[in-house]
């Protein structure tokens, strides 16, 4: 008897290392990739001459609002962060409203032309954003959406990259949960509704932090589509800014620290529900 437990406390310690070994590897990887955000918090909280001066420290020597302040009371960011979260919320739950239903219809729902359209989706994929800017402003342009946060939900409202990632999330499901809802008389939209949409809550959770983000830091359409300045979005404001005053560097520091913060916010609170996507669609695949 006494030989096995041996054995086994033996066989723990490389488990035991190997593991040690991938948290500190973990944790450096963390490490690096903090350290860039929060210098830039620091540098935000920098007075102007010590932010200016060569390389910036890395903390504060009497740390200060004055640059938060400043970006928020005289470059008025609080109205481009109003209409960045405006933008972003409306279009995150669109395409994952869109996301979810085109998704379950092209995985489970049998039509005439579905692989057609499932081709079409990865066309969409492949063509470059800037190819339809011209395209999307002159049909904007003609139904007097330009200057109206309309211009910037509805491009992206059907986005290919999320219908796909549900479409095959949705195909490792087994259709046998859904024909047993179908033989108990449910419609179509009870079965999406009351059983897609609950195994799916994973894969959308990771489509909507993916549009978001991306519609958060969108620059190009946002800088052509809103050409008033109070309809601007923060990318477009926070370049404004640089133009004016790139010597500042704290005030740019602040600016940028201000459009990051949803982001991380978006991230974390998500956080649980995205790595359960991961682990769910490493498993169904």
């Amino acid at each position: 008897m006494p030989e096995p437990t041996g054995v086994a406390s033996d066989m723990g310690v490389p488990t035991r290392m190997a593991r040690a070994g991938a948290y500190l590897g973990l944790a450096a990887l963390a490490a690096v990739t903090l350290f860039p955000l929060l210098w830039m918090a620091s540098i935000a909280l920098m007075s102007a001459p010590q932010a200016a001066a060569g390389t910036p420290p890395l903390w504060p020597q009497h740390p200060t609002l004055a640059n938060i302040i400043n970006v928020i009371s005289q470059q008025h960011i609080g109205t481009y962060f109003f209409n960045s979260l405006v933008v972003a919320t409306a279009t995150t739950v669109l395409s994952v409203l869109v996301a979810g239903s085109a998704g379950y219809a092209l995985a489970h729902v049998g039509f005439r032309g579905r692989r057609v359209v499932s081709g079409l989706m990865v066309f969409g994929v492949l063509i470059p954003t800037q190819a339809l800017v011209l395209p999307l402003f002159e049909m904007f342009r003609e139904v007097h959406l330009v200057n109206h946060y309309a211009a910037l939900v509805l491009p992206v409202a059907a986005n290919p990259v999320g219908i796909l990632l549900v479409q095959a999330y949705m195909r490792g499901i087994p259709a046998e949960i859904l024909d047993a809802a179908r033989i108990d008389g449910a419609s179509e939209w009870r079965i999406f509704r009351s059983v897609a949409v609950p195994l799916m809550a994973p894969i959308l959770a990771a489509v909507s932090v993916l549009v978001f983000v991306v519609s958060w830091n969108e620059f190009m359409w946002p800088m052509i589509a809103m050409q008033q300045e109070n309809m601007q979005t923060l990318p477009v404001a926070l370049a404004a800014i640089d133009r004016e005053h790139y010597q500042n560097i704290g005030l740019m520091a602040a600016a940028a620290t201000i459009t990051m913060l949803p982001m991380v916010c978006v991230f974390v609170a998500s956080q649980r529900y995205y790595l359960r996507s991961v682990i769910a669609g490493s498993l169904t695949g």
